[in-house]
């Protein structure tokens, strides 16, 4: 009896070591290590975005962004992860900088993080160069099939139009910041289809700087829009309405009362013409679905402060927003259309079924994957 109980003893004695070995910091996973030592700071997103970028070479990329799947589920508070891929893009194209075109097949397909790692590997090709006339003409056949279909890479139109965004930033920091000169860029290089999208990263390039170059670009001009200039500012480029709206919607970083909903409709006062006002007002609850990802509430609450006739806009806007940032989140878009009200929630619903295409692209499994979680009556409407 005696020799049993030592043994059990042993047993558990043995089993506690086990256990403790495969609890142990050393065999944590990477996502979950991050996630820890995050844990202990005032900022963890902006650590998540310095720990999970330097994984960079040890991990390969699509290693690093099951990481960060990882990290989103271990911390529903972090969803907006752009940043992150920006930093990872950055670091990739680092490596091999006259390959960059090469690198953004390496996106992920499900387009994670808003596609953020296409302007990372976009942005850091160039943003330290000024280009001259000669060169840049040299160039722009490569800017305007970087963003185009090709083999390794069958991209959909949303992850075509974040690519030629990340190419408006871009142009700012080849031309040194001369406007004009890279709005006629964005001519040059896209179609009508993604024009819009060009041109408003050229001006949100201005609005919303990260890096420290990207401050000292700015420095560098020699108008620059303040809060209580802006309108004037944008009123340069009144010529071309395009312009003029694009400029005025991206400076809402300026402008208080955008996320919560409560300035929307001020801020998309005075724009050029109905179009540019609806652009703007696609814009701002696009913002108001980016930063409320984590908190589906937060953004039908910001949604419900907009004027009744846009609502359906913003709803529409913020859920395809959490699409945008991952696909697979499909239920979750959905639970936010239905947040509205009788018409608004089905109108959001139909918004969503009509972008899937433009979203998912040849991914057929995700696509049919959203269009099996919508409603039956508007199932139908989805392909």
């Amino acid at each position: 009896m005696h020799i049993k109980k030592v043994s059990i003893i042993f047993l558990f004695a043995a089993l506690a070591v086990l256990l403790t070995w495969f609890v142990s910091p050393s065999r944590e996973t990477p996502s979950l290590k991050i996630v820890r030592d995050c844990a202990q700071v005032a900022d963890p997103s902006a650590c998540y975005e310095a720990e999970a970028s330097a994984l960079y070479p040890k991990l390969p990329v699509v290693e690093i962004f099951d990481v960060i799947r990882e990290i989103r589920r271990e911390d529903p508070s972090y969803q907006f992860c752009h940043v992150l891929a920006h930093k990872i893009g950055e670091r990739v194209v680092a490596e091999d900088p006259e390959r960059w075109i090469d690198a953004i097949p390496l996106n992920p397909s499900d387009g994670l993080c808003s596609n953020g790692f296409i302007h990372g590997v976009v942005g850091g090709r160039f943003r330290a160069e000024v280009l001259d006339d000669a060169t840049l003409q040299k160039l722009l056949p490569d800017f305007r099939r970087a963003c185009e279909p090709r083999t390794g890479w069958k991209p959909s139109n949303l992850d075509q139009a974040i690519c030629y965004h990340g190419l408006g930033h871009l142009y700012d920091f080849i031309t040194n910041a001369n406007l004009p000169k890279a709005l006629n860029i964005c001519t040059q290089t896209t179609t009508e289809t993604y024009r819009r999208v060009c041109i408003e990263g050229v001006f949100m390039q201005i609005y919303q700087p990260l890096e420290p170059d990207d401050f000292l670009m700015i420095e560098q001009m020699p108008v620059k829009p303040t809060k209580g200039t802006v309108r004037q500012f944008c009123a340069r480029f009144g010529d071309t309405p395009a312009y003029e709206g694009a400029c005025l919607r991206e400076s809402w970083p300026l402008h208080a009362g955008i996320t919560d909903g409560t300035g929307v409709e001020s801020f998309c006062s005075g724009q050029p013409n109905e179009e540019e006002e609806i652009a703007c007002y696609q814009s701002a609850t696009a913002i108001i679905g980016r930063l409320s990802l984590g908190n589906p509430e937060k953004a039908a609450l910001a949604c419900e402060k907009l004027p009744q006739n846009r609502q359906e806009v913003c709803f529409g806007t913020a859920a395809q927003s959490v699409l945008e940032e991952n696909r697979d989140d499909a239920s979750r878009a959905i639970a936010l259309c239905a947040r509205a009200e009788g018409p608004v929630a089905r109108s959001c619903m139909t918004m969503l079924a009509a972008q899937a295409t433009f979203i998912f692209g040849q991914n057929r499994s995700e696509l049919e994957a959203f269009c099996a979680a919508l409603p039956a009556d508007v199932k139908t409407q989805c392909d």
